[in-house]
């Protein structure tokens, strides 16, 4: 059928920023369906409050606004960009939900607008647990058995349950966020009337758990002629009972007999055409491989995390042929974008193997490292290759953690099995190193319920890890190689260095062969280069003369805390740049959730670990003109010295290697700011541990620790005590050996900023300066930053455009660079410098309308630069988004670490309004309407004060802890005393938000033993209710001053603001929160 003629203004709902089980996938996603909708001559309206992606860029829609996602927003669009659809399944559960309450509140219907895709019934039936057990169960379709609890029946619903152990589940959720395991009808009843009691009017199902069977899932597109194909299927290593986002997951299955697979595809099939799908779903099922005994588990309606890694894995664009479909047409009308030649209604064939495996924050977050069917894991990596042991391999190293290389565990026998029962990001290892113990195959499969044909796989891997011997490069090379394994594992099991062995191998000729990916095993001709590297197969992959010459572009692996989208979009738009200046572009990445990895971004895309190993092999086989490193975070920094030790450095494009290291190394940087007169706080540096006793008194306390070649504020910390400082020292020197430590005095009451700029080693032009609105000690990745036309004095921005001048002169900066600053009393302080993208330069390029990439490209390839400073002319609020209400022992405190997995943006014609913005974003239940709990320490009192009188006079009831209570009776502010946790005293703090009546939280930390223990729990208790929580007076006293003022909201389109074009009177009296 032919597209549908009255379709020509579609708003797509993104994503939104990223969190844990909605991440970069829904970037890929929303990508794909815009530039899907453009190729029909479809004008797009983009809604995502997402500065860190590509998709909220000019070259992927028409029009975007990066506004609060709610349904007002989205009704103002509706109104003034004339839509007539919506686009809701391309942004995860967030615009599922905002799609269902457009529904509900009847905006579509009184609009005259309709959702394109699968439509609200049908993501109703398929969302709401009840109605999907009946849909399922009328097919005749096996599906666990299951209960529904709400307020009124529960107890006499858990009393007669007569199947444990159970999973709790809530409708509408994201990366299983309400699953969790219930054993006994104890341990449920206290979690359900621990969930009425907050949640009066929800509910909770109760369905049986079918952990440690086989989990297996089919990623579906289906037309709306009903034409379905199975875009691939998937086999999860890792039994029932973990989360499929937190699987190790292989493609195409490797244990299903023909029988097996054709009954669980014919199962798929009729269940999404009966719920009425009309584009791409995913549907999971549990299987007993022994009996053929099968449940049907659950459906996503909508493109998903999976959807993503099948698109990477078959090649096939899911997405954007899902989208064809959403405006009319049928697969057989759709040609496959990868041949160009045959239809979309093909399904895929595969003649090599993908693995999955996802990156968790354990290196960042000293929490339980149990995983299960709650997400808690913030990116993954996909390895490619002819063999499961290759393809499993080459992920392992793509996960760039120690890991990657060491492989094994050496922990005692007891610890072993323990890690081997339980799911934990270290089971993998866990199998390695009992294979290496040499467990019996049979005997880790019972413990782990991991197939023992994956068992023997990773068993073939030891038997050749066990031949290596010490101190040499094995003869026969290419043998581990045919297996995955990598130079820098054979290092680590030999001890022969990592680039020595690269170079051995470039030497001797023992390279790989790259192989395509068509969606077709090679019977059609693939107009796409979209390569892997294989060492089990001979034959290439033929490669096109280029034009101009040959630029490499280095991604920046998986995301995770510290190093995400902000980097995917850097190497995006500067793939975009090289092409538009004629050189043949070339793209290196691991990670199958990224715009990067689509197969038309680049004219090259290799799909390779960002490893020295495989980055050498593609210089090696393109030759190109030179590498950009600076948009793949650390990971393509700490790679600059070894490259060019290689290629010599004139193949790194940018700031050489050899400036880089100086900048990397606490110690030399601090001494060359000592030597350029740069003002920074003082310090020492220390090689060894040795050396603390006789520096460290020196400088006063407080003082901020930090290792070196780090990003994200790993391995940092501020310390109060000289021996605290000797454990923490002690620490990192066993953590990261042979990198100096850097200890700094903690300027306290400084306000940091951050400065993003570009250079050709003797020009500059500022690209955004940012104001911490927290003092500076918290890490900048997680500050709340505010661009502005007033937000620094002009004496200040040249005191700042003098030391940026002195920077890219004295150490050749070329590109894209950030500096930290602290600055107390007019004094400017250095923090830190990168010679690389930072994580606000997408940020601070969507606030200025200026492409800062494309700029620095320009001066990487040699010309001068002529942009001028970034002159903003709106305000802009960037705003971190956190992880807390996945790990529930993680404490919500900031500091110099970061903890934040995404970030948003708000912006207005005001900095009030902006910050009204900001606070919807932070917890939509932000309002002034309700009581508010205070309790901070005695430094912040000063400031609370103040705070506090704004509250009152906004007329919102005080209550607060008796610190803080006396010291608001002092000064007159009225308020009511509410206790300790285990004080008897009424009320108690536990009851306030228990009740779930308050506005908001401010809560700051003490040093007193019970007010951590307290604070902790109050702020724990908040973040599971989803309450505003506050633990910074400097932000509190923004966001509340700002809201106090009711000020009205306009939404607009981001360039109306880079322009700073007056605020129309669309939503003229509206209020945001009040």
């Amino acid at each position: 059928m032919p597209r549908k003629p009255e379709i020509k203004n579609v708003l797509v709902i993104g994503s939104g920023p990223v969190v844990v089980g909605q991440a970069a996938e829904f970037d890929y996603a929303g990508s794909q369906a815009c530039l899907s909708l453009r190729e029909e001559g479809i004008r797009v309206v983009l809604l995502n409050s997402n500065p860190a992606t590509i998709q909220t860029d000019r070259s992927i829609a028409d029009r975007i606004y990066i506004e609060p996602m709610t349904a007002d927003t989205i009704e103002a669009i509706i109104d003034q960009e004339n839509i007539d659809a919506i686009l809701p399944t391309m942004g995860g559960q967030t615009a599922l939900n905002l799609a269902v309450e457009l529904d509900r509140r009847g905006i579509i219907k009184g609009k005259k607008v309709q959702f394109l895709g699968t439509d609200i019934r049908s993501i109703k039936t398929a969302e709401d647990r009840r109605k999907f057990h009946a849909l399922v169960k009328s097919l005749g379709e096996p599906i666990p058995d299951s209960e529904e609890l709400d307020r009124t029946n529960f107890r006499d619903r858990i009393a007669n349950l007569q199947f444990f152990p159970v999973i709790l589940r809530t409708s509408f959720s994201l990366g299983g966020l309400s699953g969790s395991i219930i054993s006994s009808k104890v341990e449920l009843l206290r979690i359900a009337e621990s969930y009425f009691s907050d949640y009066g009017d929800g509910t909770l199902e109760v369905e049986k758990s079918i952990e440690g069977l086989k989990e297996l899932e089919y990623e579906i597109v289906r037309d709306n002629a009903g034409n379905c194909i199975v875009i691939c299927n998937m086999e999860n290593l890792d039994p029932m009972g973990v989360h499929t986002g937190e699987s190790i997951v292989v493609t195409p299955s490797q244990t299903l007999s023909d029988v097996q697979y054709h009954f669980l595809r014919d199962s798929a099939i009729k269940i999404i055409g009966a719920i009425g799908i009309r584009g791409a779903c995913n549907i999971q099922f549990a299987l007993n491989p022994e009996t053929d005994e099968y449940y049907v588990v659950e459906v996503n309606p909508r493109t998903s995390r999976s959807s993503a890694l099948a698109s990477k894995a078959s090649g096939y664009p899911i997405a954007r042929i899902a989208t064809k479909i959403a405006v009319g047409y049928n697969l057989t009308e759709i040609k496959n974008p990868i041949t160009k030649d045959t239809s979309a209604a093909f399904e895929p064939s595969l003649d090599y193997v993908t693995v999955k495996i996802p990156r968790w924050p354990f290196d960042k977050f000293a929490v339980e490292r149990r995983i299960g069917v709650q997400m808690k894991s913030i990116g993954e990596v996909m390895g490619i290759g002819r063999t499961f042991e290759e393809a499993m391999m080459k992920a392992i190293a793509s996960l760039d953690t120690p890991e990657s290389s060491r492989i094994r565990l050496f922990l005692p026998d007891d610890k072993i099995r323990d890690l081997l029962t339980k799911s934990t990001d270290l089971r993998l290892y866990a199998i390695f190193e009992a294979l290496f113990r040499h467990y019996e195959v049979e005997e880790i499969a019972a413990l782990s319920k991991f197939d023992p044909y994956f068992i023997n796989k990773i068993n073939n891997v030891v038997r050749e890890l066990e031949s290596l011997d010490m101190g040499r490069i094995p003869e026969n090379l290419k043998e581990f190689k045919k297996l995955g394994i990598s130079d820098s594992q054979i290092s680590e099991f030999t001890k022969v260095g990592e680039t020595k062995i690269t170079r051995y191998r470039i030497d001797n000729g023992i390279l790989p062969s790259y192989k395509a990916i068509d969606t077709c095993s090679g019977e059609f001709e693939a107009e796409t280069p979209y390569l892997y590297s294989t060492y089990e197969d001979e034959g290439d992959f033929e490669k096109t003369p280029e034009v101009k010459g040959k630029v490499m572009v280095i991604g920046s692996g998986p995301n995770r805390i510290s190093q995400g989208l902000e980097f995917d979009y850097g190497s995006v738009k500067a793939v975009q740049t090289l092409s538009k200046k004629g050189y043949t572009t070339i793209m290196l990445n691991s990670n199958p959730e990224t715009v990067s990895t689509d197969f038309d971004v680049s004219d090259y895309l290799y799909f390779e670990p960002v490893t020295l190993e495989h980055v050498s092999n593609v210089i090696v086989r393109e030759k190109p003109k030179g590498l950009i490193i600076q948009f793949s975070g650390q990971t393509g920094q700490n790679l600059a010295s070894k490259l060019s030790e290689l290629f010599g450095e004139k193949i790194i494009l940018g700031t050489r290697p050899s400036d880089i290291d100086e900048i990397e190394n606490r110690s030399i940087f601090a001494e060359r700011l000592k030597s350029l007169g740069i003002k920074q706080p003082d310090f020492v540096s220390v090689a060894n541990e040795n050396e603390v006793e006789g520096k460290v008194p020196l400088i006063s306390l407080p003082v901020i620790v930090r290792s070196s070649f780090i990003i994200g504020g790993r391995a940092m910390d501020i310390v109060y005590s000289y021996e605290d400082l000797k454990t923490r020292v002690k620490e990192l020197f066993r953590e990261r050996p042979g990198y100096p430590i850097l200890i700094s005095r903690y300027v306290e009451g400084a306000q940091e900023i951050d400065v993003d700029f570009v250079s050709d080693s003797a020009r500059t032009a500022i690209s955004g300066i940012s104001l911490h609105i927290e003092e500076a000690g918290t890490h900048s990745g997680d500050a709340t930053m505010i661009m502005g036309p007033d937000i620094i004095s002009d004496g200040l921005f040249r005191k700042i455009k003098d030391i940026v001048d002195l920077f890219a002169t004295n150490f050749s900066l070329v590109g894209v660079s950030n500096l930290q600053l602290a600055v107390r009393d007019d004094e400017i302080f250095v923090i830190e410098l990168n010679a690389r993208s930072s994580r606000s330069l997408p940020f601070v390029s969507k606030a200025t309308g200026t492409d800062w990439v494309s700029v620095a490209i320009s001066a990487m390839l040699g010309d001068s630069i002529s942009e001028p400073d970034a002159s903003p002319k709106s305000y802009f609020v960037k705003i971190p988004i956190f992880p807390f209400n996945r790990f529930s022992d993680l404490d919500i405190i900031l500091g110099p670490e970061m903890k934040s997995t995404g970030e948003a943006m708000s912006e207005a014609s005001t900095k009030t309004e902006a910050l009204i913005k900001a606070a919807m974003i932070m917890n939509p239940r932000f309002s002034l309407d309700h009581p508010a709990l205070v309790s901070v320490n005695d430094n912040d009192k000063p400031l609370v004060g103040s705070i506090c009188h704004l509250l009152h006079d906004a007329g919102v009831k005080i209550y607060a802890t008796p610190g803080t209570s006396e010291f608001l009776d002092d000064l007159g502010v009225p308020n009511e005393t509410v206790y300790r946790l285990d004080d008897i005293r009424e009320p108690k703090m536990s009851r306030m938000i228990k009740e779930d009546k308050l506005s908001m939280i401010l809560n700051t930390p003490t040093m007193h033993s019970g007010s951590i223990k307290d604070g902790f729990r109050i702020r724990r208790m908040a973040v599971q209710r989803g309450m505003p929580i506050i633990t910074n007076v400097r932000l509190a006293d923004a966001v509340v001053r700002s809201v106090a003022s009711k000020e009205s909201l306009v939404y607009r389109e981001i360039g109306e603001y880079a322009m700073g074009e007056q605020r129309n009177e669309y939503q003229k009296g509206k209020r945001a929160v009040s």
